[in-house]
């Protein structure tokens, strides 16, 4: 695994299909903290949201970083399709590791915030930023070429599903008068609403626990899905 791990990700920096997603997250880090003093809570849900987009975009790209004749060259050496995109899910998910990081700590170091953040600050924000990127490329591999033809039709998929997670996220209200179905929903939301919380919080209530939590289950379950959904096409 730790070779095709190397292999896909060398693939993708070859492509150069990275830059214009990775630049534009550098663009809108530096532009967003370039007045100061920033809100530290809202200042890291808005990069969030932006990561959450961006993902979209790299995992799109990584999965179609080969073409399919290559791409059946390396699946048999991955020994499975199962293999070669959990190789690929697992470049995604480091890379929005990477960039949830990077989100948090940057502006703490330039001193773009109105106060020195807090540990649970950082925390939260990373966590805000860690749980929307693994939501985005768990949404966004469903509109791969392993279960979408048209090219056309998975960047508008990506595109669509990611908007409409976030106008859900909106919605709430609304939603929560269709008893069950805001647990269908991506849970955009959750994350908005605990980084909606005033910079003068002291302590992590345990209920955030136990959202992100769900956001990450979720996700998992959608991972789950994919991975049902491409091997019953093979079939």
């Amino acid at each position: 695994m730790t070779s095709l791990l190397r292999y896909q990700f060398i693939n993708y920096l070859r492509t150069y299909h990275y830059v214009p997603p990775f630049s534009i997250f550098i663009l809108y880090l530096v532009v967003n903290y370039t007045f100061v003093p920033n809100p530290i809570l809202d200042s890291y849900s808005f990069t969030a949201i932006i990561l959450f987009f961006l993902m979209g975009w790299f995992t799109i790209t990584l999965f179609h970083a080969e073409d399919e004749g290559q791409k059946v060259i390396t699946t048999l050496h991955a020994k499975s399709r199962t293999h070669y995109n959990l190789g690929i899910f697992i470049i995604c998910v480091l890379i929005g590791f990477f960039l949830s990081f990077v989100s948090v700590v940057y502006p703490t170091l330039i001193g773009a915030f109105g106060e020195k953040p807090r540990f649970i600050h950082q925390l939260l924000g990373f966590l805000s930023h860690f749980s929307l990127a693994v939501l985005a490329i768990a949404l966004s591999a469903l509109f791969t070429r392993e279960l979408v033809k048209n090219k056309q039709n998975t960047w508008w998929g990506v595109l669509g599903i990611l908007i409409v997670s976030v106008v859900i996220a909106t919605l709430k209200e609304t939603i929560l008068q269709i008893k069950g179905l805001i647990w269908l929903l991506p849970p955009v939301r959750l994350s908005l609403e605990m980084m909606g919380s005033e910079d003068s919080i002291k302590s992590i209530p345990s209920s955030f626990y136990w959202q992100f939590i769900w956001i990450f289950a979720y996700s998992a379950f959608v991972i789950m899905l994919f991975f049902l959904l491409s091997n019953r096409k093979r079939r």
